[in-house]
């Protein structure tokens, strides 16, 4: 077998990841500014606005670790595969999406999806690149998340206002279809021991994040109850991973000063970045009476 450095489809496979990642990153964002045209286009309260964001980033963020264990344990290519497919269909569902309640259940589905295309990046990378070309593979990551978030509201602004809201989810299908058209210069690759799955510890932290983060979007009045519940659960979780032989986060790490303070820091960061990236629009289209969409 070739060794990696002589894999000469390697530069085109890390062309196919970055698209990928570049996909899902920005469908994280470009339906910030769309938001409230969306509310306009499809009835219902102006608290389900902050749900077409937060139906993908969560579901994305807490099955992050369980996608890199099925990559590990099914292969990573397979997996990475399966995940941009399902994000194809689901943003054709977003964009044909009746209600609201439907888009916001097909945005759940295309954070999923995601959670199974991102944490394989890193791992078909260290596959494909050996040495010095594998620093400079690992560095493409970085530019590449920073433009994509950049780029997403900007997309869904203009797509919004010379198309249609739902353009700014068609547009994931070519991109899509593209990668999976590519994925054919992707080599397989697994973990050489099988890993386990937290079954459990995934689903207690898909439940108490939910009961956490629900009350703090929904409107005034919402049971405040369920977010000590959603601390009761997550307080579980944590219990749980230190007992479980398979946690998704390793307790150790907590021993040193320095992650819990950096985990702080990223933290109060992504939360005024992405709340304010949140509020902006909607204070412009909704309180200032901007207004983003096609004059006929």
């Amino acid at each position: 077998m070739p060794t990696t450095t002589r894999y000469r489809h390697r530069w085109a496979a890390l062309a196919v990841l970055l698209t990928a990642e570049a996909m899902n990153l920005l469908d994280a964002t470009i339906v910030q500014v769309a938001g409230p045209v969306i509310h306009a286009e499809l009835p219902g309260p102006a608290a389900e606005i902050p749900w077409f964001s937060a139906a993908y980033t969560l579901p994305f963020a807490v099955l992050l670790i369980t996608g890199g264990r099925l990559g590990d344990v099914f292969g990573r290519a397979r997996v990475f595969k399966a995940g941009v497919t399902g994000f194809v269909l689901a943003s054709l569902a977003c964009a044909a999406a009746p209600d609201a309640g439907l888009l916001i259940g097909a945005r759940a589905v295309q954070g999923a999806a995601a959670a199974l295309v991102i944490p394989q990046t890193i791992g078909l990378i260290r596959a494909l690149f050996e040495g010095d070309e594998r620093a400079k593979a690992l560095g493409t990551i970085g530019p590449v998340m920073g433009l994509s978030a950049v780029t997403g509201p900007l997309l869904g602004g203009l797509l919004t206002h010379a198309v249609s809201w739902r353009a700014a989810f068609l547009v994931n299908v070519p991109l899509g279809l593209a990668v999976l058209l590519a994925a054919r210069f992707l080599r397989e690759d697994k973990a050489a021991t099988r890993p386990k799955l937290d079954l459990a510890g995934t689903l207690l932290v898909v439940i108490g994040t939910g009961l956490v983060v629900y009350p703090l979007i929904s409107p005034a009045g919402t049971n405040w109850w369920l977010l000590a519940a959603g601390a009761v659960v997550l307080g579980a979780f944590a219990a749980h991973q230190r007992r479980t032989s398979a946690p998704l986060v390793e307790p150790s790490l907590f021993a040193n000063r320095g992650f819990p303070s950096a985990l702080a820091g990223s933290l109060l960061f992504f939360a005024v970045m992405t709340g304010l990236m949140q509020v902006v629009p909607m204070q412009l289209q909704l309180g200032e009476g901007a207004d983003v969409r096609p004059r006929v």
